[in-house]
């Protein structure tokens, strides 16, 4: 850890110095960010050796998987909005206050949707069309599953407040101990018990009691920590939560239900297919990992220039984001569709299950340029105050992908055709998407500056 990231001494003030601003932070966030996307891919290339039953009911779990990454996203956001701005503004000790009124929100909230997620988890069986062999193993799962995660909630605030804090690096260390610590768990679980898939929630519960304390060192050491303060409750979160938070969980939410949608409309086909498009899905969260990391450090930049009174640099830094999004998205969407068959491989070892993968990625591998711009943008305007622009524009891309994905394929009787139809919808939201992120960035900069 260097000397910078470390030291508690006041931050020198922000300016923009070009898109190496962006490169660089956005590198450090994309190491934290990749291991945490990384985990699922891992988790399921693990399952699908230890059992068929463990990979499928592994599968089933992804939609109510996104739900808590609402909840996740929707604090960790928030908070990161907040510390950026403090950070611009030289008010580095409103941090850690502002964290901890948020987790004293987050608390009841993730606790409320744990449980509510636990009770109903024999009704989530039978909606999607879970065979009765497997229907007890799956709602059980589900709740331990449910349950582990609540561990986590205190580390998205912590990494959160670091990296808005412009120490990307220390937030990395917190989420790598906890992916670090779940991989190992159900590798050796696993592999070495009989407990199959409930291997998982005791690696998560494990990750998370390990990223915790990490991330409590790291904020110690940035000198984040003030004597007392952290107690003292300040009513600018629940601003925060509402204003960015709040529509930016909605936008997960929409993702989960379409999720469901997704394997609702894919069931019929076969447990092969499920597990063929959820292994790409876990893929392709993998490869939005560079997006996700340009789109956040490019609207940490921003609102650190935001908090600094440098209102007029908006435009440019959001030209910087754009054109490395860009070079970066060409070359992966690239090497995805070339390489889609060892790829395919890789993630699953059953023949049927990779020929599905492959036949997804040949459909939708090259539009992952699209996806990247599409992704990169939104995270921004989330972050932005345009959390509602964002919502907005989710809706028809997932709403569409579901009812219009769903109708093709089932008329058709071919799960291809929600493959192309996922297709056309990013080819379609990169010709909208950055437009209108770009007016709302220019507007923003107009309106504040004046």
């Amino acid at each position: 850890m260097s000397t910078q990231e470390t030291s508690p001494s006041a931050p020198a003030a922000v300016v923009w110095t070009g898109p190496g601003q962006i490169r660089r932070l956005a590198t450090a966030i994309a190491l934290g960010e990749a291991a945490g996307v990384l985990v699922p891919v891992v988790v399921i290339a693990l399952m699908a050796r230890i059992s068929t039953e463990a990979m499928y009911v592994r599968s089933l779990y992804v939609p109510l998987a996104l739900l808590f990454a609402a909840l996740q996203v929707g604090f960790d956001v928030s908070n990161q909005v907040a510390a950026s701005v403090s950070r611009g503004a030289g008010r580095s000790q409103d941090v850690l206050p502002v964290a901890a009124s948020m987790a004293r929100i987050g608390l009841a909230v993730w606790g409320a949707v744990s449980v509510a997620l636990m009770v109903a988890a024999p009704g989530l069986a039978s909606l999607l069309s879970v065979p009765e062999a497997s229907a007890g193993e799956f709602v059980a799962f589900t709740r331990w599953a449910a349950l582990a995660n609540l561990i986590f909630f205190p580390t998205v605030l912590l990494s959160s407040s670091l990296r808005g804090q412009g120490r990307p690096r220390s937030a990395a260390a917190v989420v790598l101990t906890g992916a670090t610590v779940e991989v190992a768990g159900v590798a050796i679980l696993g592999f070495g018990t009989d407990l199959g898939v409930f291997s998982l929630p005791i690696a998560i519960a494990a990750g998370g009691v390990a990223a915790l304390t990490v991330g409590a060192v790291q904020v110690y050491r940035c000198g984040l920590w003030q004597v007392r303060g952290p107690m003292v409750w300040r009513s600018e979160a629940i601003g925060r939560l509402t204003s960015v938070g709040l529509p930016v969980a909605v936008s997960f939410i929409v993702m989960a239900v379409a999720g469901a949608g997704l394997l609702w409309a894919l069931g019929p086909f076969g447990t092969d297919v499920v597990s063929g498009y959820s292994a790409a899905g876990a893929l392709q969260n993998l490869l939005i990992v560079p997006a996700s990391a340009l789109g956040s450090a490019t609207a940490i930049v921003l609102n650190q220039l935001r908090g600094a009174g440098r209102h007029g640099d908006g435009p440019a830094v959001l030209r910087a984001g754009l054109r490395l999004t860009a070079v970066v998205y060409a070359v992966l969407a690239a090497a995805i569709w070339l390489g889609r068959e060892p790829l395919a491989e890789l993630l699953a070892d059953d023949p049927a299950v990779s020929a599905e993968t492959v036949t997804f990625l040949a459909i939708v591998g090259l539009t992952y340029f699209c996806l990247g711009l599409n992704v990169m943008t939104l995270l921004l305007v989330e972050q932005v105050g345009g959390g509602l622009i964002a919502l907005l524009l989710n809706v028809p891309y997932f709403g569409g992908m579901v009812v219009l994905g769903s109708i093709m394929a089932r008329t058709q009787h071919d799960p291809s055709a929600l493959y192309w139809t996922i297709a056309a919808l990013n080819l379609c939201g990169v010709l909208i998407v950055p437009l209108i992120t770009w007016r709302h960035v220019r507007r923003i900069s107009r309106v504040e500056a004046s």
